[in-house]
């Protein structure tokens, strides 16, 4: 059952944030568009909250530091999603580094669509790009970005909760990656089980969709 429970979902200030907070972020905390996840926050309860945004107007972004509360952000996603399917609304995001570290400090910006949900990636081949654990980000999204350069539809696989942190990390240095090509790409989790030594086991699908980035001079043009 969906559960709305205003305990776990943390509405953050610039003080507790735990980095200084941009100018979008300030704009954001004063009109409640911005929830802090923390690692033991309830991931039934925030994504509640996530998917009750969603309907009445947009979502909000997650501010989240360190593995374990990325990892419930993103899981709170997965279920926002499926709250979200008989409304014909979905979700995906885009994590974006709140330090130049591009350590794990990251804001989940997250976005909805509407309609009857359709498949997010065109029919083919999807590539499946394993993350573990041990998966350093920064190689892992140069082996992304070329995959996104090539046209490819790529899956980052993840089971476990360092590896859910790493495959976010590995999309938000493919976002920076990406910028000299005019590319973007934005994330839809979503739970799945695969076979490892001939055991199920839970994973995290992460589907990599790319975009076309229009430059600003273009967007500000007259037609």
């Amino acid at each position: 059952m969906e559960s709305r429970g205003p305990e776990v979902v943390e509405i953050v200030t610039p003080k507790d944030s735990g980095t200084a907070a941009t100018p979008e972020e300030v704009e954001g905390l004063a009109s409640g568009k911005f929830i802090k996840v923390g690692a033991g926050s309830n991931v039934k309860s925030v994504a509640g909250k996530i998917s009750h945004s969603a309907r009445e107007s947009e979502p909000p972004a997650t501010l989240c530091i360190g593995a374990t509360s990325i990892n419930q952000a993103v899981k709170a996603i997965c279920i926002a999603r499926q709250y979200l399917k008989s409304d014909d609304l979905d979700l995906s995001f885009q994590p974006a580094f709140r330090g130049k570290e591009r350590r794990a400090n990251v804001a989940l910006y997250i976005a909805k669509s509407a309609g009857p949900r359709a498949p997010l990636l065109p029919e083919g081949e999807v590539v499946d790009l394993q993350v573990s654990s041990r998966s350093r980000p920064v190689q892992v999204a140069g082996a992304l970005a070329a995959r996104v350069r090539e046209g490819a539809n790529v899956s980052l696989v993840a089971i476990g909760v360092d590896a859910v942190s790493n495959a976010v990390l590995t999309i938000g240095n493919t976002r920076l990656y990406l910028e000299q090509n005019n590319l973007d790409i934005r994330a839809a989790p979503e739970f799945i089980t695969v076979q490892k030594e001939e055991r199920a086991l839970n994973a995290l699908a992460q589907l990599c969709v790319a975009a076309l980035l229009v430059p600003e001079v273009l967007q500000q043009q007259d037609y």
